[in-house]
């Protein structure tokens, strides 16, 4: 829950009117939609979105630009996570559980980019 919050308000920060790109919004939300799952695979998306209908929602208010930044910073933060995933958790994961690490990683990266 603490990591789709945590989503919630990175995205809050981009939240910008899509631009059409020569596509609809929700057809280049889809796509990117479809591409963070294959890279953080389901555990972490359902953690992050819950269903593919509201990251869909969520990504078609950003621009092309903002939705590469964000797929970036999960790619950088899922490379870190596999090289060291104990170093991972202690860095990044600040409740109890360390389940927020990977949502705080992705927001700090994508944060920093921008």
């Amino acid at each position: 829950m603490k990591r789709l919050l945590l989503l919630i308000a990175v995205l809050a920060l981009f939240a910008l009117p899509a631009a059409a790109l020569g596509t609809s919004p929700s057809h280049a939300a889809s796509v990117s939609c479809k591409a963070q799952l294959r890279l953080i695979g389901t555990t972490d998306f359902v953690h992050l979105y819950g269903t593919m209908g509201r990251c869909v929602a969520r990504m078609s208010r950003l621009t092309a630009a903002q939705r590469q930044i964000l797929l970036s910073a999960e790619q950088k933060c899922r490379a870190a996570q596999r090289a060291d995933s104990a170093a991972f958790e202690a860095k990044w994961g600040k409740n109890g559980n360390k389940e927020n690490a990977f949502g705080k990683c992705v927001s700090a990266t994508a944060s920093a980019s921008h």
